[in-house]
């Protein structure tokens, strides 16, 4: 069954795609991170990532690398590895994106990555290639500042995607085991745990109050995780406008438990991009990739649990790879009207596209 998978399920590390650069003028910006007076109101900043605590962090208490087989070692120093790898890459382009946006100086905070978290040496001296260019590119005059700046912006992406493309090779799916599309799409079959999921699913395109209720009523009912995660999904998908949505916290919930569910990266792409588009679809807007990669790196320690405890589950290094791979909300990105998140829910969230929703 296909119709459950929200997006890119290959194994292929994703990547970005800019198609154009705006022509917008140019706007004050905050780059300290605004705190939050409750769970749902924000203090409006524009915050660099690169200076910030960036790195994914095993948790000890459920990996103990020093006590693991040299085997297994060898698998999680990979994995840790691959998750620091992609974090560098995909922050460090988003502090380049505020130069091109806002004309923000963010060479000294990309010059501040570590990049000696990474233990494998071809991809850390890459890593350091990758910062190095970045902060040589971007000017530090204001006055140079131009979005529009195309040989600039050539540099950065020929880096970003060089980069990239040494992650890839290095970390691809098959060195760790064999995977088609047709795993993947039983793995996610719904109806292993909801014999009625289909139903389930066309509830997306017939929304209404009742509706939300019964989802929300599954889910909390739900004592399987895989089931409890997909009603969390599906109550989701009712009123997925909304700024606010009430399956956040639901969500936030499934994630923080530390219990490994087939849909784990599911429940955070869903959670994610709700969360961003309630909170702005602008490429001038807030962006909390912060938080959301605080969370992704959650997510990937109950992942690296589940792998260490079964080293031949290719299903759960597959999803290990994918959140750990995944970008940030980018401001610049196919979608020409505002930053990636919209363009996100497009793909994740089908029946906004229906002419009955």
């Amino acid at each position: 069954m296909k119709k459950f998978i929200f997006g890119i399920l290959s194994v292929i590390l994703i990547g970005i795609v800019i198609v154009s650069l705006p022509m917008n003028s140019h706007i004050n910006t905050e780059k300290d991170v605004g705190e939050a007076t409750d769970d749902s109101i924000y203090e409006f900043c524009i915050e660099t990532l690169s200076d910030k605590d960036i790195y994914y962090h095993v948790d000890e208490v459920g990996v103990c690398r020093e006590f693991l087989p040299d085997s297994v070692r060898g698998l999680v120093d990979d994995l840790i590895d691959a998750a620091n790898g992609f974090a560098i890459m995909r922050d460090a382009y988003c502090d380049a994106e505020l130069w091109f946006r806002f004309g923000m100086i963010v060479n000294d905070e990309i010059g501040q990555i570590k990049t000696d978290v990474i233990k494998d040496e071809g991809i850390r001296i890459a890593a350091e290639k990758y910062v190095k260019t970045l902060v040589d590119v971007l000017p530090r005059d204001t006055a140079m500042w131009d979005e529009r700046d195309s040989v600039v912006w050539d540099k950065v992406w020929k880096a970003y995607t060089s980069y990239g493309d040494k992650l890839s090779k290095r970390f691809a799916l098959d060195h760790y085991g064999k995977i088609t599309s047709e795993d993947v799409d039983k793995f996610l079959d719904g109806r292993k745990f909801i014999p009625n999921y289909d139903s389930i699913y066309a509830l997306r395109f017939e929304q209404s109050e009742e509706n939300e209720r019964y989802l929300k009523k599954m889910a909390q009912q739900a004592s399987d995780l895989d089931r409890k995660s997909l009603y969390t999904i599906e109550y989701a998908h009712q009123r997925c406008y909304e700024e606010s949505h009430p399956a956040l916290p639901m969500l936030e919930e499934l994630m923080v438990s530390k219990e490994y569910s087939h849909y784990l990266y599911v429940v955070w792409q869903t959670w994610r991009c709700v969360k961003q588009v309630g909170i702005s679809p602008s490429r001038d807007g807030m962006i909390l990739n912060l938080e959301y990669n605080q969370m992704r790196f959650r997510c990937l320690n109950t992942v690296l649990k589940q792998i260490v405890n079964h080293p031949k589950d290719i299903m759960a290094i597959n999803q290990f790879m994918f959140l750990a791979s995944y970008d940030n909300i980018i401001r610049y990105s196919s979608y020409m009207f505002g930053n990636s998140a919209p363009l996100e829910q497009m793909m994740l969230f089908p029946e906004i596209l229906d002419n009955h929703i």
